[in-house]
């Protein structure tokens, strides 16, 4: 595969004299390297390597209004510290010191003028499968990163969240039935409406962490059909209404006219719950959630609006992340929450080709939008 990478790989020449770049050019288009870019102005240099993002840079040395001594400690700036950016230096003749200079600049190796080019080739394609053997490097170590925030995610749920209703459910059943006979009709409608609630709340983290497990095997199978998002709305509004009721919170929906999305039916609900169910668990008493849904050109736009507690902007970063440390934020009722609700609907939105962004302001309340395309690409 790195073999393969090597012929595209994006190389960029940075020498002042022609000739010497005309032979280069004529070299590489002769052996195939399909992604070859130079500039003799060395005043361009590092705006074209922020743009152009080369494998590799064959630069020289001495050259007008911009020395490759300088481009070297520019460098410095643009690329990030992990990242290895192998630099040829071209050189006709060179002085020890000079040689110093440029290898503790990050200089990578040397390409003496006039130029034995199987010489130049083998020493661009040693420094280019070590670059590319580095990004499989960091690509894996973030994988296994990010395999080790799951798995601590994973056991966190289990031995926190998962655990709390089952230890309020046995506690409000235990305290009813040895109380049975002294508790009146209210006060046994209170416990079993507390138990209900209690198990509710684990049912619905259950779900959550099933659907996200199996996600994480990838043993989710996406299955798009047409659906009418006004429906599906309606339909979530109404099973939230209960909880919504008893704080007091508005659920309102908005529409400019039926809209139809081609997607998976069980991901979109999912979405939306875990969003919905959010903005009520965030919204004091008395203020209202808002979900609306329009038909912009090949997208559908669904925004969820509360008049919550709102998000810090440090905390919206953290939002979706599986390794944030953002603390879990009980609700204004005293709700809990895992926060793999929102983990879960990056995730799903991913999967369906959308987008979701966050705008918010503490104590002033939270839009979610999400963007779907219309219909999803079969490729």
């Amino acid at each position: 595969m790195i073999l393969s990478r090597i012929k595209k790989a994006r190389i960029l020449i940075i020498d002042d004299q022609e000739s010497n770049v005309e032979v280069l050019l004529n070299f590489f288009e002769m052996v195939n390297y399909q992604n070859v870019k130079s500039i003799t102005d060395s005043r361009e240099a590092i705006e074209v390597i922020q743009s152009f993002k080369p494998d590799i840079i064959l630069l020289d040395l001495n050259m007008p209004f911009v020395s490759g001594f300088d481009i070297l400690e520019k460098l410095k700036e643009v690329v990030e510290p992990d990242e290895y950016l192998p630099v040829l230096i071209l050189t006709a003749d060179i002085t020890i010191e000079a040689k110093r200079k440029a290898l503790n600049m990050g200089a990578g190796d040397f390409i003496t003028k006039p130029f034995d080019l199987t010489e130049l080739q083998a020493r661009l394609n040693t420094h280019l499968q070590i670059r590319f053997k580095n990004e499989q490097i960091k690509s894996y170590a973030e994988e296994q990163k990010q395999l080790l925030a799951t798995k601590d995610k994973f056991f966190s749920i289990i031995a926190h969240d998962v655990r709390n209703p089952f230890v309020g459910i046995v506690n409000f059943s235990k305290i009813t039935l040895s109380h049975f006979d002294r508790l009146d009709k209210t006060e046994i409608h209170e416990s079993l409406q507390l138990i209900n609630k209690t198990a509710t709340q684990g049912h619905e983290l259950l779900e959550n962490l099933l659907k996200w497990s199996r996600s994480q095997t990838g043993t989710i199978v996406i299955s798009p059909e047409k659906l009418i998002v006004n429906d599906i709305i309606k339909s979530i509004i109404t099973s939230l209404k209960s909880q919504a009721d008893n704080k007091k919170i508005k659920l309102l929906s908005q529409f400019d006219s039926v809209i139809v999305l081609d997607t998976d039916k069980e991901m979109l609900e999912t979405i939306l719950r875990n969003l919905i169910s959010n903005a009520v668990k965030f919204t004091p008493e008395n203020g209202f959630v808002k979900t609306s849904a329009v038909l912009n050109s090949d997208n559908v736009i669904i925004t969820v609006t509360d008049t919550g507690i709102g998000i810090s902007n440090d905390d919206i970063k953290k939002l979706f992340r599986i390794d944030s440390k953002m603390q879990s934020r009980m609700g204004t009722a005293n709700e809990s929450g895992s926060g793999l609700g929102l983990i879960l609907c990056k995730e799903f939105v991913d999967k369906l080709g959308g987008t979701i962004s966050v705008l918010s302001k503490i104590n002033e309340g939270t839009k979610f939008i999400l963007t779907f395309p219309t219909h999803r690409n079969k490729a």
